[in-house]
């Protein structure tokens, strides 16, 4: 019999992607994937009792949010888009003077942005988008990840993981996404790093772009995805690096956060 060849595979998920990316792991395992790239997606959109507004999405973070949301996806799409477009976008979001060379050059790439970003959108069935929206806020991955990436389990998953965050994103605080890294790299109890675990993980906020950061600067954005893909030294200059965010002691029933 001819040996199957062995397979590699590299995935990039941004916003809902990094959601399905979770969900794919935690029903077939994260082999055969060597690397998986998250883009600024929160474990949990939602507050929880033990998830605040430090982690959580900005706004888009409770029932409801998601029946507000819904409310005006049903009598006004264009509306709820333009606020979508201007929480994904970093020069829209949290407006830099350095961002364009001038306020001529800033008015015509929003235009353009937004009449790209909202003829899209209005393709769609708007009240599936709502729908999509309840169904994603609500879903807690912090278990899922912990369980199917991370060490703690006793997982044996061997992916490298980036998770790209912004300072500047619109929908979520970069500690929100950036969580993910403590949980792929795993801590010991009482928040001692346990000695000789390889962090897996790594994660880095950018400045130069928001919840669109690819769209935004795709050069720099390829160049960061390219280096990590391709095992080498990554650019330190791309923005702030983390190895862990926060200490978490894992059991069976989920994780607890140790501050």
């Amino acid at each position: 019999m001819t040996s199957q060849p062995k397979q590699e595979w590299r995935a990039i998920g941004g916003s809902l992607g990094c959601s399905i990316l979770w969900c794919y792991a935690s029903l077939f395992t994260t082999h055969p994937f060597t690397h998986m790239i998250f883009v600024d997606q929160s474990p949990l959109q939602n507050r929880a009792e033990d998830w605040g507004l430090e982690y959580c999405n900005r706004g888009m973070n409770s029932l409801s949010a998601v029946l507000s949301l819904q409310a005006m996806l049903a009598k006004n799409p264009e509306s709820a888009h333009r606020g979508t477009i201007q929480a994904c976008l970093a020069y829209r979001a949290y407006p830099l003077e350095t961002d364009f060379k001038n306020d001529e050059k800033r008015k015509q790439v929003m235009k353009e942005d937004e009449a790209f970003f909202l003829g899209e959108a209005m393709k769609g069935r708007q009240e599936w988008y709502g729908k999509l929206m309840g169904d994603h806020t609500a879903l807690d991955w912090r278990g899922s990840i912990a369980a199917t990436f991370g060490a703690g389990s006793k997982s044996s998953s061997q992916t490298k993981v980036l998770v790209v965050a912004s300072e500047r994103s619109g929908c979520f605080p970069a500690d929100g996404p950036l969580f993910v890294v403590g949980l792929v790299n795993g801590e010991g109890k009482a928040g001692e790093e346990e000695s000789g675990r390889e962090k897996r993980a790594k994660g880095v906020s950018v400045g130069w772009g928001g919840h669109w950061c690819y769209w935004e600067d795709p050069e720099k954005f390829n160049g960061l995805c390219l280096d990590f893909l391709g095992d080498r030294e990554m650019d330190r200059s791309l923005g702030r690096w983390v190895w862990a965010l926060k200490k978490v002691e894992w059991n069976f029933d989920g994780y607890v956060l140790v501050t």
